[in-house]
């Protein structure tokens, strides 16, 4: 599994990138392990950009999923 705590993208395209391939390793189950580790995250008070970064890769997530569910754009 991946360490989302190394997963620190510094623009767009490192994140969607992020997300990507976070969905390709983890198929359906990458929205639980994000979730899973950003409540580990809070309970374990870790730094606050941690979390940010987490929750953030966790909506990219789900936009690229959200968005291959519609089908494609052109």
């Amino acid at each position: 599994m991946m360490n989302i705590i190394e997963l620190h993208p510094d623009t767009t395209i490192d994140l969607y990138s992020t997300a990507h391939d976070l969905i390709a390793h983890q198929g359906e189950h990458a929205v639980d392990m994000l979730t899973a580790e950003a409540d580990a995250l809070r309970r374990n008070d870790q730094a606050e950009e941690d979390l940010y970064a987490c929750i953030e890769l966790m909506r990219v997530v789900n936009e690229l999923i959200d968005m291959e569910v519609a089908g494609p754009i052109h």
